[in-house]
């Protein structure tokens, strides 16, 4: 997303008119609110302040305010401060675009359990803000200096082509999430419980809502409104990072349950009904190490198995059984080896990031 206009107001582009100028600083203050309330809610939902994602969160959401301010700076016509709004608003820029694109990828390896690929889009972050960034730092200065007229056409092209660029990389994180999520759903066709294709429906519905605004930003650089999409980007960025929280503390519940091959269902035996993040994480530490299967194979009914407690494993596998080899002895007797011993392989290791081994047991059809 690239920095607008912003030596616009000094090298021979029309400043907003009045009409233009209120929907400006209404977005603006919007924005500017928005900030506001992602920092409160940081404060208190970020118990230790460290980590990609809490930075990544924190850069990205001032980025937002600097950016805001230095475009509230321009559509004022300060022009004897036009070096000063510049700076403002590249800085709030380059960490706006950069920190929200390393916020997606700071939260990818939930769903994305690819090391390589994880590898290859924190590149594509980092070459993008350096390729990208370095030329229209450059370019904005020129524009604002005594002299903009070399630098006003190579900054129209390459405005539009980094737009792109940086749309494409965006497109290409929540593209990622929406694969992986309806991967995830094709895994657990008929085994996931309902509160999980809920939330995993609701998450591909975030990333298409992100995708969204994204283009609304990408149509509005396109036909030429260009004050209007430097006032309308940074509220779309504050939108975008308030939207994390409605994901956030799912996300890595889900996360969790899938590493214990639970589902998203609140125990019966807790008088409880909502699921803490901290109860969670417990269950992670004692997630079981061996699964027992029980398997009942006649006309009688099967014998009274324990109910489940807490969180149930599932195990979703594939069954094959072959003949058992049966035959008629000399003295008329049935003679085989009375057991046919089945090889089960879980398909849990599918969906998990390294927590647990690949299941498999043995299961045992004993002839009655």
């Amino acid at each position: 997303m690239s920095p607008g206009d912003n030596g616009s107001a000094t090298h021979g582009r029309p400043g907003p008119h009045h009409g233009y100028q209120i929907v400006i600083v209404v977005f603006i203050s919007i924005a500017l609110y928005n900030v506001v309330e992602l920092n409160f809610l940081i404060a208190s939902t970020f118990k230790r302040f460290r980590g990609l994602y809490f930075w990544s969160f924190l850069v990205a959401t001032w980025g937002v305010a600097f950016n805001a301010v230095g475009y509230l700076l321009r559509s004022m016509r300060a022009e004897t401060l036009g070096y000063v709004y510049a700076t403002v608003i590249l800085v709030g820029w380059c960490t706006m675009i950069t920190g929200q694109s390393l916020v997606l990828y700071s939260r990818l390896h939930l769903v994305l359990h690819n090391p390589t690929r994880l590898r290859w889009v924190l590149t594509m972050i980092i070459a993008d803000a350096i390729w990208l960034g370095v030329p229209v730092f450059v370019l904005v200065y020129g524009s604002d200096s005594d002299n903009p007229d070399p630098f006003e056409l190579p900054y129209s092209v390459f405005e539009k082509l980094q737009l792109t660029v940086f749309f494409v990389q965006e497109l290409i994180i929540s593209g990622l999430y929406i694969y992986e999520t309806s991967k995830i759903l094709q895994l657990q066709r008929g085994v996931a419980s309902s509160a999980t294709r809920r939330f995993m429906s609701h998450l591909m519905a975030v990333n298409i809502f992100i995708v969204l605004l994204d283009i609304s930003i990408l149509c509005l650089e396109f036909t030429e409104n260009y004050d209007i999409q430097t006032a309308w980007k940074p509220l779309v960025y504050s939108v975008k990072l308030k939207v994390e929280f409605s994901v956030l503390n799912r996300l890595v519940e889900f996360s969790q349950h899938l590493r214990t091959g639970g589902s998203l269902q609140p125990t019966n035996s807790d008088n409880a009904t909502d699921i803490a993040l901290e109860r969670c994480i417990r269950n992670a530490s004692r997630a079981p190490t061996e699964t027992e299967y029980r398997v009942h194979v006649g006309a009688e009914p099967a014998d009274e198995v324990d109910q489940p407690r807490g969180f149930e494993v599932v195990e979703t596998t594939a069954v094959m059984v072959g003949p058992s080899g049966r035959r008629l002895t000399p003295g008329g007797q049935e003679h085989g080896n009375g057991v046919s011993a089945v090889r089960l392989s879980s398909i849990d290791d599918v969906l998990e990031a390294g927590c647990a081994s690949s299941v498999s047991s043995e299961v045992h059809f004993a002839r009655r």
